[in-house]
């Protein structure tokens, strides 16, 4: 079962990015209605995956249980973008990357920089962005923090909201009233007809109380 979640993960992971797109006509029905038109990998397209499982107990799960899905599925997709930068110096944000939008995307890089040749555009930058040291030093805490629970008999239940700032040791219902989710569609969107179809491009807002 686990190992079926795992390879299931990574045929997820890989259509989101590269094949999957939900198309949508003018008056809002959908294009591609079936698994055929809609892309996902099939048994050509899918590499051969060897999962490696290492058994451990959660301190945090119920009855040391672990998840084996999510995990293997979202490190894929910004690990395919991140090797299409490397190739040709382009950080895409818009999936699925067929090779139409890797080269719209290359043509708009060229006339933003004023060249006719795809060689002649910059290479890509080895350096980590700001949000790195972030990540690094919100690991470390954790790390730190799973040892220190390890090694302590007190079994009180965990919340993940110190993810945003709050106490671990209290459930988010009585630290705050509640999250709001909002999604604002950029004017371009506005503009185009296809608005339907480019749901996911939406910028999600999210608010914690009041109306700020």
């Amino acid at each position: 079962a686990v190992k079926g979640q795992i390879i299931g993960s990574c045929h997820m992971g890989l259509g989101q990015v590269l094949s999957e797109k939900m198309v949508y006509g003018r008056t809002g029905h959908l294009q591609n209605p079936n698994l055929l038109e809609y892309k996902i990998p099939s048994i050509h397209e899918m590499p051969h995956v060897e999962p490696i499982i290492i058994e451990s107990c959660d301190p945090e799960g119920p009855f040391g249980a672990k998840e084996a899905g999510e995990g293997p599925l979202l490190p894929i997709l910004p690990a395919v973008v991140n090797a299409v930068y490397d190739a040709v110096g382009i950080r895409l944000r818009d999936l699925p990357l067929t090779p139409d939008v890797v080269f719209k995307g290359i043509e708009k890089a060229m006339k933003a920089a004023g060249v006719d040749d795809p060689l002649d555009l910059k290479p890509p930058r080895a350096e980590h962005g700001p949000l790195q040291d972030v990540l690094v030093k919100r690991a470390s805490e954790h790390k730190q923090r799973d040892r220190a629970r390890q090694r302590s008999e007190d079994t009180s239940p965990y919340v993940n909201g110190v993810l945003f700032g709050f106490d671990p040791n209290l459930p988010l219902e009585d630290q705050v009233e509640g999250w709001r989710f909002a999604t604002e569609p950029d004017p371009e969107q506005l503009a185009e007809l296809g608005l339907a179809g480019k749901a996911w491009l939406k910028k999600e807002q999210r608010h914690m109380g009041g109306d700020e």
